[in-house]
Formats: structure tokens, C-alpha cells, sequence
């Protein structure tokens, strides 16, 4: 299952209303803007949006209006929450409404066994929540979305500074963990050599010779390590020197936390939803370059991969494609969305111009065609 169109707002008849109007995602998005327009609010939204549905959280004013493709079946849900009150909530799968509560939190909700029943769920969750792989297999699916969608903010630390205690008999993931250390521990155990490998092979091809990439128990110099943790380190081809993480560029462990992950995802075969902001943030031009186009043609690759990433970088727009485009645009509190399918004539005729991709944002191009218009 793939997020397939997204329509969010929050603070609606207030001055803080911030609205990203209807459009359709791809299996590979690159959210573009220039600052402050709404990239990483989007894809925060984006997911905020799985937080909700796995009862890990709740906010106090939002809307959304969200379709969710799996295979043949079309699932549209709506939600939209205020004074932290679920006061609309409702899913249809194809034209058969599966669920709709009113702000009460009474409704009806479809079971695979009796049919359509009564229920009422308490004002501040959601009636989509629910757990029962008999009566709603339908939801399961959604929850399937929202809990291998993972979110990775590549302009911060990504717990660089943090090790991981593990269990030599643990081999599988408890919960959504964003530890690099247990997912590359929980990797090699369930894929062997092939999961090192992979690493290692993504890690040169974006320009770092190693030669070794492991973890051990360390203790370095960090009040969030304890003597019980283990840590990840690199050693270069043409230097047998141990790199623990705490030593490693920032650049260097943030494209490795990625690529970590990534390949344990699509190793698993689960179908996962990956958002990365700012990506290639603190890479040079080449390897942020390189990175990108890896991720690209592992998410082209495996059909259980559907990549968003966010970047204001002009080096990674030039070397993006645009049919990977999500553009925004926003005029005052209301976002429009952009892309090579709802705008195919207008990207066609900026190629004609001879200028870089990021020059499509830079001087305004969406807006001066949308005012020939």
C-alpha cells in the first residue's frame, strides 16, 4: 500500500490556517520550495498522519484528505480533529463506505463476519485505530502503512551520539526503531553477510573507500554511552585506523544511517514508506549527488519502497529528474503542489529554456505561466 494523494490544513478560520491543497504522490517525490513555504511542515504532516492512525499521538486542530492505493482497492479517508475532538472521521474503500463517526464518536463501521454495526469511540481517538485482523482486515492494511513508515530528518545528529545495548538473541525490531546500531545488528543476523555486504558495496559507491563496517561495544567520552553499548565503526581501505562513529564525519554517518536502513527495509520486503528531510544536508555536491541517486534506484528497484525526500539544495535539484518533482508553492496561508503530472506542459516548456533544473524555482517560472494563464 502507497499514500497515493494528500490534502491537509490545520487551524482552519484562525489566523495560524496553513493548507497544503489535494495532489497526487509517486512512488519517488522530491519535495522542492523555497524556505519557508512548507517542505518539512508537508512531510511532517505526511507523518503526523501515521503517528495518528498507530494511537502514538494526537493533535489539537488538522485536517486531512488522504487516498491510500493497494493493488486494485482505492482507500479514501478523511479526518479532521479540532479542540482535540475527532469531529468527522470516514473511509471508503472503492464506493463502499467502510467506516463514518460524527464528532459524538458514534458511527458505523463494516465487520467482515456480521456486516455494518454501531459504535462509539471516545472523542479524542480515532474510530481507524482499531485492532481486530477478523472483523476489520481492511484496516489492517492501513496500519501496516502507518507502521513502516519511517521518518528520518537528515539535517540533525540522526543519534550519532547515542550507542544501542543489545541482545545477542534479538532478531527482530520491537516498535519503529530509528537506531542505527540495532538496525544494522538486526540486519546482519537475519541476512547475513549478504546485509554487511550490501552496506559496504552502497557505502563506496558514493565515494567511501571502507573496507569494514561493524559494530563492537565502545566507551568513548559521551555522557548517552554506557560501557554496556555497542557502537558502529568504519575502517578505510587505505588505512587499517578503526572510525567509530563518535569520530565520524557527520556527513559520513548520517548517508550510513541511511543507507542502513534502507537496505534493511528493502531487504524485509515490507512495504515501507521512506521520508528523509533535507537530504545531503552536511555532504559535498558529489556524494550528496550520489547518495540521492542510490536511494532512487533502490526505491526504482523494489517495488515495497515508495521514497519521499525533501530539498531546498540547488546541486541535488540540478541532478534530480523532474518527474520526481513535488514543487510547492505557497500564497499566504494556502499551498499548491506541483508536478510532472498535473503540470507536465509547464515543466515541458521550462526544459526548452536551457536552464538548470533549479532555476525552474528560482525565478519563479510556476507562477509567471500561472498568470499567463
Amino acid at each position: 500500500m502507497i499514500l497515493k494523494s494528500f490534502e491537509y490544513s490545520v487551524f482552519e478560520n484562525d489566523k495560524r490556517f496553513w493548507a497544503i491543497k489535494s495532489f497526487e504522490l509517486e512512488k519517488i517525490n522530491l519535495f522542492t520550495a523555497k524556505n519557508a513555504t512548507g517542505k518539512t511542515r508537508t512531510i511532517d504532516a505526511i507523518h503526523w498522519l501515521s503517528v495518528l492512525i498507530m494511537d502514538n499521538g494526537f493533535r489539537s486542530n488538522a485536517s486531512y484528505t488522504v487516498d491510500f492505493f493497494d493493488e486494485s482497492d482505492n482507500y479514501h479517508y478523511i479526518l479532521k480533529i479540532e479542540k482535540m475532538k475527532v469531529i468527522y472521521e470516514k473511509l471508503i474503500c472503492n464506493d463502499k463506505t467502510l467506516l463514518s463517526r460524527d464528532e459524538s464518536g458514534k458511527g458505523k463501521i463494516y465487520t467482515s463476519q456480521i456486516g455494518d454495526i454501531e459504535f462509539q469511540s471516545p472523542e479524542n481517538k480515532l474510530a481507524i485505530s482499531r485492532r481486530d485482523k477478523l472483523q476489520y482486515p481492511y484496516l489492517e492494511k492501513i496500519h501496516l502503512w502507518a507502521d513502516n513508515l519511517h521518518y528520518y530528518s537528515f539535517g540533525t545528529s540522526m543519534k550519532q551520539e547515542y550507542g544501542k545495548a543489545l541482545d545477542d538473541k534479538q532478531t527482530i525490531l520491537y516498535g519503529n526503531s530509528d537506531n542505527s546500531v540495532e538496525i544494522f545488528a538486526i540486519g546482519e543476523l537475519e541476512f547475513d553477510k549478504k546485509f554487511k555486504e550490501s552496506i559496504l558495496s552502497s557505502m563506496n559507491s558514493i565515494g567511501y573507500n571502507l573496507s569494514v563496517i561493524d559494530i563492537q561495544r565502545w566507551l568513548y567520552s559521551n555522557n548517552n554511552v554506557r560501557s554496556e553499548d555497542y557502537t558502529l565503526f568504519v575502517s578505510e581501505k587505505d588505512n587499517d585506523t578503526i572510525i567509530n562513529q563518535s569520530d565520524m564525519s557527520q556527513g559520513m554517518f548520517r548517508a550510513l544511517s541511511i543507507i542502513i536502513h534502507l537496505t534493511y527495509h528493502t531487504m524485509m520486503k515490507t512495504p515501507t514508506t521512506i521520508i528523509i528531510d533535507d537530504i545531503g544536508e552536511g555532504l559535498d555536491f558529489e556524494r550528496s549527488t550520489k547518495l540521492i541517486n542510490l536511494l532512487i534506484e533502490l526505491a526504482e528497484k523494489n517495488d515495497n519502497i515508495q521514497l519521499i525526500m525533501s530539498t531546498n539544495d540547488r546541486y541535488v535539484m540540478n541532478k534530480v529528474p523532474f518527474k520526481y518533482w513535488q514543487l510547492i508553492n505557497r500564497k499566504g496561508g494556502e499551498c499548491n503542489v506541483y508536478n510532472y503530472q498535473n503540470s507536465k506542459e509547464i515543466f515541458d516548456e521550462f526544459k526548452f529554456t536551457g536552464l538548470n533544473n533549479f532555476d525552474f524555482l528560482a525565478t519563479d517560472f510556476i507562477n509567471s505561466k500561472q498568470e499567463q494563464k
